[in-house]
C-alpha cells in the first residue's frame, strides 16, 4: 500500500502520557501525528450527570519522571492551574479507626499518634527512614535509563542509576516493624493497593514505599480530562498532528519491521518509522499479530460504580478521597476494599459517589452472573460511609457490568448509547508478572518483537504507577531520539542531558 502522508512517528491512543511522548517528540523536531483510537473518555453523561469511568489520576507533580517531562514541554505553571490541592490528601477508613492523611509530616504524624498512639515511636521510625528512601528513589528515577532495560548496555545504565539508593536503600522495608494484621499496616495498604498496576499481593518494600510516599506528595486533577487537553495543545503547538476521529483498522509490517498505519473506513494508509501503542495490551492485539507474553496474567480488575445522591446524605467529615476497609481480616479485594471518591456538589446539589473495587480475576472472569452481583454489594459497602444509602440513591451506573443505568427516582432503567449501547466496558486490569525486573517494580518491555513498534502504557512499569507510565514515555522518547544522530546532537547540544535538564528547569 502507498502512504498518502508519512510521519517519523504514529501515536496510536492518546492517552496523557501517550500525548506527553508525542509533544516531546514534536519538540525535538519528529514529524508526529496522534490517533485517538480506542481511549475513551473519562467522563460519560446522562440527563446532566457526570459520571466516571475511573477515578480521578493523581498527580505526582514531584516525582522526577513527570517535572522532566513538564520541564521539557515549558508546562509546569500551565498543569498546575488545573490541579486541586487535597486537603486531607486521603482518609483511610477501617472498622476502629479514620485516619486523615494531611500534607506536611507534622500534620500527619499528629493524626497517627491519635489513630494509633500504642506504636507512636515505630510510625515516628518509620516516616523518619522513608524520607532518605524516597531521596534515593528520586535520583534512581531521575536518571537518564530504561526502565525495563533490554540488552546489555541498557541494563548497565540501569544498573548505573539503581547503584545511586544503595544496598541498604535497596533493602530497605520501613513497614518491616508492622505485623501483617496491625491496622497501621492495613492503613498503609489500603491505599497503595490501588496506586500501581503491579500485583499488590506481590508488592516488594520498595514498591510498597515509593507508592505510599508519593501518595504524601500528589495532587488530583479537578478535571480529569485538563492534562490530555493540555498536552493535545501542546502537540498542535510544536507542530504535531492530533486526529480525534480516526482509528486504525491495523498496524502494517514488512518483514517483521513496521512501515505504518491503515485507518479505518477510509483506506487511508499514513507511512511511519515508528508506531507507538499507548492502548491496553488486548488494544494493540486486535491491530497487529503478536506473540503471547509470558509470564504475565491478569490477578485483579478494577470494577467501578457511580452512586448519586444528594449532597445532603454526605457526611461533613468525609474526604473527597477514601479509603474503606470493612473487614481486616478478610482479603483487601471485591467490596472489602473500595476506593471512593467524591465530585463536588453540581447545580442541583448532586454528588457522584465513584467507588473502585479489586475483582480477583477467578471471580471475575466468571462473567455476567458475578458481575451482576457486584453492583449491590458495593452499594452495601458503601453504607459504612454514607449511613442509609439506599435512602437517598438517585442514580446508580457502572460502565463494567453490562446491567443498565438505575434511576431510582423513576423507577426506570436507561441504556446509555455514551458507553458502548448499555454493553459491558472492559476493565483494566492488575497483572502479575513471572519476572517483575529490577527493583520489583517492571512489567512487559517498551519494544514489541516487531521492529520500531513501541508500547506507552502503565503495563510497561507497573510498579510505580503514574510515575512509571510517565517513566515509559521518557524512555521510548529517548530510544526514538536516539534512533536520528543529528537530532540526538542538536537536542544535546540545545538543552543538555536530560538529569541537566531536570535540574535547571520549571519546577
Amino acid at each position: 500500500m502507498t502512504p498518502r502522508s508519512s510521519y517519523d512517528v504514529v501515536v496510536v491512543g492518546s492517552t496523557a502520557p501517550a500525548l506527553a511522548l508525542a509533544a516531546l517528540l514534536a519538540r525535538r523536531e519528529f514529524r508526529v501525528v496522534v490517533l485517538r483510537h480506542g481511549v475513551l473518555p473519562a467522563t460519560y453523561e446522562h440527563e446532566g450527570i457526570q459520571f466516571r469511568r475511573r477515578v480521578s489520576p493523581l498527580v505526582e507533580v514531584d516525582t522526577p519522571a513527570l517535572q522532566r517531562v513538564l520541564s521539557e514541554l515549558s508546562l509546569g505553571p500551565v498543569l498546575r492551574r488545573g490541579l486541586k490541592p487535597l486537603d486531607p490528601l486521603f482518609q483511610v477508613v477501617l472498622p476502629r479507626h479514620r485516619v486523615d492523611v494531611f500534607p506536611g509530616a507534622e500534620r500527619l504524624l499528629a493524626e497517627l499518634r491519635r489513630e494509633f498512639p500504642a506504636v507512636e515511636r515505630p510510625v515516628e521510625d518509620l516516616y523518619r527512614a522513608l524520607g532518605p528512601v524516597m531521596e534515593g528513589l528520586d535520583k534512581v528515577f531521575g536518571a537518564d535509563a530504561l526502565w525495563p532495560p533490554e540488552g546489555f548496555f541498557e541494563r548497565r545504565e540501569t544498573r548505573r542509576a539503581a547503584a545511586l539508593l544503595g544496598r541498604e536503600g535497596a533493602s530497605a522495608d520501613p513497614f518491616g516493624g508492622f505485623t501483617a494484621d496491625h491496622p497501621f499496616r492495613t492503613f498503609v495498604e489500603a491505599q497503595v493497593r490501588f496506586g500501581g498496576a503491579l500485583d499488590p499481593d506481590r508488592m516488594t518494600p520498595l514498591g510498597r514505599s515509593r507508592l505510599h510516599g508519593n501518595a504524601l506528595r500528589a495532587s488530583f486533577l479537578s478535571d480529569p480530562e485538563h492534562l490530555r487537553r493540555t498536552l493535545e495543545e501542546k502537540v498542535v503547538q510544536l507542530g504535531g498532528e492530533v486526529r480525534p476521529r480516526d482509528s486504525v483498522e491495523r498496524v502494517l509490517v514488512e518483514r517483521a519491521r513496521v512501515t505504518g498505519v491503515l485507518l479505518s473506513g477510509l483506506g487511508e494508509v499514513l507511512g511511519a518509522r515508528f508506531v507507538v501503542s499507548g492502548l491496553e495490551p488486548q488494544g494493540l492485539d486486535g491491530l497487529v499479530e503478536l506473540p503471547t507474553q509470558d509470564g504475565v496474567r491478569p490477578r485483579y480488575y478494577r470494577y467501578v460504580l457511580n452512586a448519586v445522591v444528594r449532597a445532603e446524605a454526605v457526611p461533613v467529615a468525609m474526604g473527597s478521597r477514601v479509603y474503606l476497609v470493612g473487614d481486616p481480616r478478610r482479603p483487601l479485594c471485591d467490596e472489602n476494599l473500595l476506593q471512593v471518591e467524591s465530585a463536588p456538589p453540581d447545580a442541583e446539589g448532586r454528588v457522584v459517589l465513584t467507588a473502585c473495587a479489586l475483582l480477583p480475576r477467578a471471580a471475575a472472569e466468571e462473567g455476567g452472573a458475578y458481575l451482576r452481583r457486584v453492583r449491590g454489594r458495593v452499594l452495601r459497602a458503601l453504607e459504612a460511609l454514607v449511613p442509609f444509602l439506599e435512602r437517598h440513591l438517585l442514580v446508580v451506573d457502572s460502565p463494567h457490568d453490562g446491567r443498565a443505568l438505575e434511576d431510582r427516582v423513576k423507577g426506570a432503567e436507561v441504556t446509555l448509547p455514551s458507553r458502548w449501547g448499555g454493553h459491558a466496558e472492559p476493565m483494566e486490569s492488575v497483572d502479575t508478572h513471572d519476572d517483575p525486573g529490577l527493583l520489583g517494580v517492571c512489567g512487559v518491555p517498551c519494544r514489541t518483537p516487531v521492529e520500531n513498534l513501541l508500547r506507552v502504557h502503565r503495563q510497561v512499569v507497573p510498579g510505580l504507577g503514574p510515575e512509571g507510565e510517565y517513566l515509559n514515555a521518557l524512555g521510548v522518547a529517548r530510544i526514538i531520539t536516539r534512533s536520528d544522530r543529528t537530532r540526538e546532537r542538536l537536542r544535546r547540544e540545545s538543552w543538555g542531558r536530560p538529569e541537566e535538564l531536570f535540574r535547571s528547569g520549571d519546577r
